[in-house]
């Protein structure tokens, strides 16, 4: 979900920062970096992975895009980098300085609530994945696709094209499955008709999910609640 600041924030975020653009491949961030700055993607698409130890092969733990804000919680702690970030499509990112950002919200009650919001939203939803933790590879696999779709997917003809460049062994690292077990499962759900692929690119023709956990609570009958637009903010 898009950061909904106002055109007064963005000015003052553009006199923070400064753009840079990364092609695919390069790494933005690495975990670990000291003092490293809030990264606000304004086009293309970022894998943000962590390594449970310094010799342990990281993992995908989200993919953000355009209006998304990465290291924030770095930011608020002053620590580290906590994630590494590697662009998975051309992106354009603005670069804003940890002590700058800081001094945003410090200035600006508004930015500092919707901030709030977003890191509570992303605890909850990090929580709604731990439900897939022992599910099924396909359950797992199909969730992740769902969330992708939703999130990034754009209608083409006869259903939903996800082009965020990310390949077999990227949506294997992000659901904790091995590469052949999401090339068979990616191989049934084609010739099943539900999806096509090409070169890095996902088309939807029908509704994945059908198994495992719900991907959202299920509101009470007695009270809707409201759904917000709030910014995603990575979260490791």
């Amino acid at each position: 979900m898009d950061v909904e600041f106002t055109e007064r924030q963005w000015h003052r975020l553009l006199v923070l920062g400064r753009h840079v653009d990364h092609a695919v491949g390069t790494t933005l961030l690495r975990q670990g970096d000291p003092a490293p700055p809030v990264l606000i993607p304004r086009s293309g698409f970022v894998k943000a992975l962590r390594a449970a130890q310094g010799d342990t092969t990281p993992m995908i733990v989200d993919l953000l895009g355009a209006g998304d804000v990465l290291g924030v919680e770095d930011c608020l702690a002053g620590r580290p980098s906590r994630l590494s970030y590697i662009a998975t499509k051309p992106a354009r990112v603005l670069e804003v300085p940890q002590h700058a950002f800081r001094g945003f919200l410090d200035d600006d009650d508004q930015a500092m609530a919707l901030i709030a919001v977003a890191l509570a939203s992303r605890l909850r939803q990090r929580n709604v994945a731990l439900g897939f933790a022992t599910a099924k590879v396909r359950s797992r696999l199909t969730a992740f696709l769902t969330r992708l779709q939703a999130l990034y997917g754009v209608p083409g003809e006869g259903g939903v094209v996800i082009d965020v460049g990310l390949n077999h062994t990227d949506i294997a690292s992000a659901i904790g499955a091995s590469p052949a077990s999401v090339n068979a499962e990616m191989a049934k759900l084609k010739n099943d008709g539900y999806l096509s692929t090409g070169y890095k690119t996902i088309h939807v023709k029908k509704p994945l999910r059908e198994d495992g956990p719900p991907l959202t609570p299920v509101p009470s009958a007695r009270r809707r609640i409201p759904q917000l637009r709030i910014p995603r903010i990575a979260m490791g």
